[in-house]
């Protein structure tokens, strides 16, 4: 089972324990996102990319 941990979002605690089935739940929704980002034309170049990387 994975630890315990809190996420805050807007100053706002949203979940303090989490399964890996639902970390895994979680990875594919944000995977699926993007796959269909991909599907309507809405990526970035790699040079565009790599500036939002940067920015982190």
């Amino acid at each position: 089972m994975a630890p315990a941990t809190q996420v805050i979002r807007n100053n706002e605690v949203i979940k303090t324990d989490y399964s890996e089935k639902s970390a895994i739940g979680a990875l594919y929704d944000e995977l699926s996102k993007g796959i269909e980002s991909l599907k309507k034309g809405d990526v970035y170049t790699i040079d565009e990319a790599w500036e939002e990387i940067d920015k982190i």
